[in-house]
């Protein structure tokens, strides 16, 4: 009996610490983010989305400059839009951005790129991006975003919008909508809700680096130093790939159709654009006519929204890759020119 009583003591002081202590040392974190000495004050990327998705938005400078602005675009993809592997300065958004507004210093395209995004669960960042009502949205997929999806249930539409740094009664609807591709996120934003202790536990890993670098009076690391070390070349492709077939049955190209509509319902104009991919690659990893296959089955389903699609998967020669789908400087500045382009020719107003 006493052992039991042991228990339920330490299950009471527990609870009680997580409401009374860390759910408000949440908050606090959460309204002052732009005070600490991390990564994510004035954040240029989502740094760290897949774990603190709303403590990452709140501190992403869109919040800083986008009132102000005349004009806003925000991108929303994969690694390949987050750009990690470069200074941001030599990143697709911020080529973009200096080709469409000039170098005053001020941002108007926006990153909220964020590494392995799949297109099931990205509704949880358009949606994000369509509440500052931008002038743009810009869509990057690929291949790698329609992946063959297992559900726990059978989807339906509200399957694609995952809550995610919400509320306990939004985590819990997650469950309902849960696959092989989003179940990491499902289950780390019901953890956080229930274990407010664990919500910011990598913010305080960052905090350590930023007393740290005070300290020694150095420079704030950047999360991925290592990546922006890596030459053309140095990556070596170890996967075996073996002719994917395409098969849309699995990959959920209806999703493109929901989010272009709530897009479009929103009365905010979007495109998308099909990343470049590593030609050789490309050749053994899919079977012949894929990506033809793949742009006509999200063309269907963006065509009636009026979002215009631009492909990109060849504009890119092999040599500029550091590995599949991931490029260094000189194929940013390619995909950023393609995208300027473009951009002038359907969006013409973003130019007046």
């Amino acid at each position: 009996m006493k052992r039991f009583s042991l228990v339920y003591k330490i299950i009471f002081i527990y609870i009680v610490a997580n409401v009374l202590v860390f759910s408000p040392i949440n908050r606090y974190i959460y309204n002052n983010v732009e005070k600490f000495y991390t990564i994510f004050r004035d954040n240029q990327r989502l740094f760290r989305y897949d774990q603190m998705p709303d403590l990452s938005m709140k501190g992403h400078w869109i919040n800083k400059y986008h009132k102000d602005n005349e004009k806003n675009i925000v991108m929303v993809g994969d690694s390949t839009v987050e750009d990690f592997y470069v200074a941001y300065e030599d990143s697709i958004g911020a080529l973009l951005d200096r080709k469409l507004f000039g170098d005053d210093g001020r941002p108007n395209v926006f990153n909220f790129g964020s590494s392995g995004t799949k297109t099931v669960y990205v509704m949880e960042r358009i949606k994000k991006a369509v509440e500052y009502e931008p002038d743009l949205i810009i869509w990057q997929m690929g291949a790698g975003s329609f992946v063959p999806i297992h559900w726990i249930f059978p989807p339906n539409e509200d399957s694609y919008d995952l809550s995610l740094g919400g509320g306990l009664v939004g985590a819990y609807r997650n469950i309902l909508k849960m696959n092989n591709e989003n179940a990491y996120f499902v289950s780390r934003e019901l953890r956080s809700n229930l274990v407010p202790l664990n919500r910011y536990k990598e913010f305080y890993e960052e905090l350590a680096k930023g007393i740290k670098s005070k300290v020694t009076n150095a420079p704030l690391p950047y999360p991925n130093d290592r990546h922006m070390k890596v030459q053309i070349g140095d990556v070596k492709i170890t996967e075996e790939f073996y002719g994917i077939p395409f098969d849309a049955s699995t990959r959920h190209f209806d999703a493109v159709g929901v989010i272009c509509k709530y897009v479009k319902d929103k009365n905010i104009p979007m495109m998308i654009y099909l990343a470049p991919i590593n030609q050789s690659i490309l050749a053994k990893k899919y079977e012949e006519g894929y990506y033809e296959k793949m742009v006509d089955a999200i063309k269907a389903q963006s065509a009636p929204y009026g979002v215009p699609l631009l492909n990109l998967n060849d504009a890119i020669p092999d040599e500029l890759f550091i590995d599949g789908g991931h490029l260094k400087e000189e194929g940013d500045r390619i995909v950023a020119e393609r995208l300027y382009e473009f951009i002038v020719e359907e969006f013409p107003e973003l130019r007046e």
